[in-house]
């Protein structure tokens, strides 16, 4: 009987080391969490969390505008966000949005700043189809 009481406080013991040892940087990270959904009529989302603290969420919105000659045109505009933890440590995030005025972001180190937020830009047209 002591021999298993031992034998079972041995692997308690290292069971819970395992769990609370770091993850090895050496590792290839693997998926905890993951969601993508795509109505490609509408757009489509998608979010991931690896175990090594990367993070991302994109979403893309089918949009509706006029190109240089003033035609109808539609295109997919996207925001979205993503994270990780670099070598020092610290953690860096960069928010971005791609629509019809193209390209921008911004970029920060520590924890995701929520408060403010890329936009989208705005108008008249905006997910509506051609009139």
């Amino acid at each position: 009987m002591q021999q298993q009481v031992f034998a079972f406080l041995v692997l308690c013991t290292l069971v819970g080391a395992a769990v609370g040892a770091p993850v090895d940087s050496g590792a290839t990270p693997y998926i905890v969490q993951y969601e993508n959904n795509n109505a490609q009529s509408e757009g489509y989302n998608f979010g991931f969390e690896l175990s090594d603290e990367q993070r991302r969420k994109e979403e893309g919105t089918i949009r509706y505008s006029k190109d240089e000659e003033g035609k109808d045109v539609q295109f997919v505009a996207v925001q979205g966000h993503y994270s990780y933890v670099g070598d020092d440590g610290r953690t860096y995030w960069v928010e971005y949005v791609a629509d019809e005025n193209g390209y921008r972001s911004r970029m920060g180190t520590g924890d995701y700043d929520t408060d403010r937020k890329l936009e989208l830009s705005g108008g008249e047209r905006k997910n509506r189809p051609f009139a």
